[in-house]
């Protein structure tokens, strides 16, 4: 019985949409769009070390507002016009009385991969944060070894397969996995990550008015040239223990890529970080005696960064050539969203941007960290 009033309110959610009344067909250049979600799974465990039972199933309930790309812009009609959205939710985990329960805002972006005009399947992506009713305490909540904070970031991707049913509704089916943690800003940090399985309903208030594709020339002065980017910034984790001090790391990350389509971009390039930590632990260990020397990690790696106007996702793998003594596994990964801040130079092809970046060891996060960079 407990679980009725969440279920039944993603139900109103569903109806209500699918209720709205339809308008005259007009065509607009930019469209409007309500999408209700119930996503249903299970929490995944993804470390042997994950401790807090999971008594039951998990679930959500979401409504994101979205909007599609306006008219006149190459990478908007290339990508067939991605929607632009932000989900507000709820889930339920399981375990009340140790997982507690979380309420979310993410930031998203859905674009085509294939389909007609009644059957397309869309990615959707997301990065936002979630407020969390229960987190780790010593005395309180020592089982829960997974959520260190009240304040997390939520991340999420799936896919959604959209059925047309009128001109302003669509069915919606998909699966999707989020994850949920403080990104080692504080500690324990082994994350939660929840596959589901979703189903709603998205309305449209307008049609989309399409135009005949155009490429513009700063898209194709992209596809030829080279690019260098530059990133410099700082993160911050707490390494030692729960409630301890959180030490930063400072990143600096060179790199060099190419447009291998309209909007996607592969670079290979070196990146190297600082830890304070590795240096205070060197310190008070009194190990070797050039601590700053020998708490500087250097790292290759290829990275393929999609464009999405003045919003780019990326994706970095990268090894270390040089380890530290804290420095954790040889291989790393990365993920983060930049935009666009300011953009310069013939054509507008230079930019500079601001991202937010999770680095993880596979399905375990390592730490979070913002970022600048210079696109030339």
């Amino acid at each position: 019985m407990k679980f009725l009033k969440p279920e039944f309110l993603s139900i109103i959610f569903l109806v209500n949409s699918s209720l709205l009344l339809a308008q005259p067909e007009k065509n607009h250049s930019y469209q409007f769009e309500l999408e209700p979600l119930f996503k249903h799974g299970e929490i995944l465990k993804h470390t042997i070390n994950f401790t807090p039972l999971i008594e039951q199933k998990s679930f959500s309930t979401e409504l994101n507002l979205q909007w599609q790309s306006k008219e006149g812009k190459a990478w908007s009609q290339m990508l067939h016009y991605p929607a632009w959205g932000v989900a507000t939710g709820y889930t339920y985990f399981g375990n009340k009385n140790i997982l507690g329960e979380a309420y979310y805002i993410v930031p998203n972006i859905q674009f085509r991969l294939v389909g007609n005009k009644k059957l397309q399947l869309w990615l959707k992506a997301g990065v936002g944060l979630t407020w969390m009713t229960k987190h780790y305490d010593v005395l309180e909540n020592p089982t829960n070894n997974v959520i260190a904070s009240s304040i997390n970031n939520a991340s999420t991707i799936g896919l959604r397969l959209k059925i047309k049913a009128t001109s302003k509704i669509n069915f919606v089916i998909g699966t999707s996995v989020t994850h949920s943690s403080s990104g080692d800003v504080r500690m324990p940090n082994l994350g939660i990550n929840v596959p589901t399985t979703d189903i709603g309903i998205k309305y449209s208030f307008s049609s989309l008015k399409k135009e005949p594709l155009k490429y513009d020339s700063l898209q194709m002065q992209k596809i030829k040239s080279l690019v260098l980017t530059i990133r410099e910034g700082i993160g911050f984790y707490e390494i030692f223990i729960p409630d301890g001090p959180i030490y930063p790391i400072i990143i600096n990350e060179i790199g060099v890529g190419k447009y291998v389509g309209g909007w996607n971009k592969f670079s290979i390039g070196m990146e190297t970080s600082y830890s304070t930590a590795n240096y205070h632990f060197l310190q008070e260990q009194k190990i070797g005696d050039n601590y700053k020397q020998q708490s500087i990690t250097i790292a290759s790696f290829l990275q393929d960064e999609m464009d999405w106007g003045p919003v780019s996702f990326t994706m970095l793998i990268a090894y270390q050539v040089k380890k530290t003594q804290l420095s954790g596994t040889t291989l790393y990964q990365k993920l983060g969203v930049n935009h666009t801040i300011f953009s310069f130079g013939e054509n507008k092809h230079n930019k500079i941007s601001f991202g937010v970046f999770l680095t993880t060891h596979w399905a375990n996060a390592d730490y979070v960290s913002s970022l600048l960079s210079l696109q030339i």
